[in-house]
């Protein structure tokens, strides 16, 4: 059974810390980055990530040109993405429309504050589907 190897993208500190407490109850590899184009960076250095936990609204690089940028070369389309954000999951949907922006691998929309039982469940479900 391979476990997730998880990439959170967060410019709060505080949301991060949330985070970080669960992935270590979970015990799962664990990466960070404050934005987009950092989050970039790390997976680059990191291949073996298989989740991102990324929040829209983030300075630099945000979300959404996260995944334009991600997705638009087609060599990361096997990464797992859970939205993480306090905007609405309807209006991500009609934004990525309007910008024509690839979500086909995003995986689930995570509405902050977070719920740890949500958060949970992301990760300990697509592990299940890995194996």
């Amino acid at each position: 059974m391979t476990k997730p190897v998880v990439l959170l993208v967060e410019d709060d500190p505080i949301a991060r810390f949330v985070f970080k407490k669960l992935i270590k109850r979970l015990n799962f590899t664990f990466f960070e980055a404050i934005n987009g184009e950092d989050a970039l960076n790390v997976i680059d250095a990191n291949r073996e990530i298989t989740h991102v936990f990324l929040d829209l609204n983030m300075p630099v690089m945000d979300g959404y040109g996260f995944l334009h940028y991600l997705n638009s070369g087609g060599k990361h389309r096997d990464l797992n993405i859970f939205v993480t954000s306090v905007t609405d999951e309807n209006e991500f949907v009609n934004t990525t429309k309007q910008r024509n922006i690839d979500i086909s691998n995003v995986r689930g929309y995570n509405k902050k504050p977070f719920d740890m039982a949500q958060l949970a469940n992301s990760l300990v479900g697509t592990e299940r589907h890995n194996q």
